[in-house]
């Protein structure tokens, strides 16, 4: 998989067009996020403030538009369920090109605010919305799916993923697939950290101001530990690639450096994300 914007989106202005339909019609939501709200369990939250679009959507958007095109080059048409959708942008531009989507998150979690703007979007944009905890209810409500997202997801759990991936499972329809995405614990930035002495985790003083219990990242995976992952609660992996997003455009003298640093290092997996296509086994 290359980690360059998809060329559909280069050189289609129909789809560069729809982007930016789409940044405007979620603006309203992003301004309605609460940071002092979610800071509260993530103290790191604090600094998104100022900047909440360029933080949630701008800053992620070549992995919405890279899972975009898995599912695009898959099917023309089908039923995505995207679990644990904080910001609804794949799902989004998904429903605007025509396939039936639908959003999982508990966003009775969320100020009242930002609860009526998802049902708000959704409503207007034909996605259905699930309010349910993905770790401890039921996802028969779910009933089959032709793709699967969980992206950025595991990372924020505080123990195994295991019965996550079987439930999972269970709501991908026969030929369906999987997409998953968990940021890289060993790119190569933070290698760079570990032998300057620094933790390759959140910094320790926003671990330390959050309340119990830390939702930030708890677990970040390698390339190796996803493969198990996938195997163990089975799924068989098509293809799984280690890239970047952010630093692709990052501007200044350490992702350019970054950006040297990979072509040159014959050590593979260094980059920021891990993302995988998976299949149900049996």
């Amino acid at each position: 998989m290359g980690v360059r914007l998809p060329h559909a989106f280069e050189r289609s202005p129909k789809l560069a067009k729809l982007l930016g339909e789409i940044d405007e019609i979620i603006l309203p939501l992003i301004e309605s996020i609460n940071v002092d709200d979610l800071s509260r369990y993530n103290a790191a939250y604090r600094g998104y403030g100022g900047q909440k679009f360029r933080h949630f959507v701008e800053d992620e958007k070549r992995r919405f538009l890279k899972a975009l095109t898995v599912v695009m080059e898959d099917r023309a048409t089908g039923l995505v369920c995207d679990l644990g959708c904080f910001i609804p942008y794949l799902p989004l531009a998904l429903a605007r090109l025509g396939y039936r989507t639908r959003i999982v998150d508990k966003y009775a979690l969320f100020r009242e605010r930002f609860r009526r703007a998802i049902y708000r979007l959704a409503d207007s944009a034909g996605i259905e919305v699930f309010d349910l905890d993905i770790l401890q209810d039921n996802f028969a409500p779910l009933q089959q799916n032709d793709v699967v997202l969980l992206m950025a997801v595991v990372e924020h759990l505080n123990g195994s993923p295991r019965h996550l991936m079987e439930k999972v499972r269970s709501i991908i329809a026969p030929g369906g697939f999987l997409i998953f995405e968990v940021p890289n614990i060993v790119e190569l930035s933070k290698r760079l950290r570990m032998l300057l002495g620094r933790s390759p985790l959140v910094e320790y003083r926003a671990y330390l101001d959050s309340e119990y219990p830390f939702m930030g990242h708890n677990r970040e995976m390698t390339v190796a530990e996803v493969r198990h992952l996938l195997a163990a609660t089975g799924f068989q992996a098509e293809w799984i690639d280690c890239y970047d997003y952010s630093l692709l455009d990052g501007h200044g003298a350490i992702p350019r450096l970054l950006r040297q640093l990979k072509r040159w290092i014959p050590s593979r997996n260094l980059g920021e994300s891990i993302m995988a296509k998976a299949q149900p086994v049996g």
